[in-house]
């Protein structure tokens, strides 16, 4: 994935951040994906545990939530200004859907 992609998809995490659209934590995360929500993005960091990132496909799968692998923990972290978040869950449509026309 190029770098303007990354930066582009980064800046709308960081949009959300501001509005408060964002979901990160291990129940949060999965009370996200259980939720009947319409429109759902979930996005794992690349260097998340192997079992994370197992149980959060899995999940998103059974549920027909869309996933992204992107960033590192860290680059989440900062975003939320929290040491190293491996998962996070968007609550604002419009930024999913910017984001998913930038990463398709």
């Amino acid at each position: 994935m190029d770098d303007q992609i990354k930066r582009k998809v980064y800046s709308y995490i960081g949009f959300a951040v501001k509005a408060r659209k964002i979901v990160f934590g291990k129940e949060r995360i999965r009370a996200y994906i259980r939720a009947p929500r319409k429109k759902k993005l979930i996005i794992i960091a690349k260097d998340a545990s192997e079992r994370t990132k197992r149980d959060t496909i899995i999940r998103c799968e059974n549920k027909n939530v869309p996933y992204i692998v992107m960033f590192t923990k860290e680059e989440l972290g900062r975003l939320l200004d929290k040491p190293g978040v491996s998962v996070v869950g968007l609550e604002e449509d419009s930024l999913i859907e910017a984001i998913e026309k930038v990463v398709k």
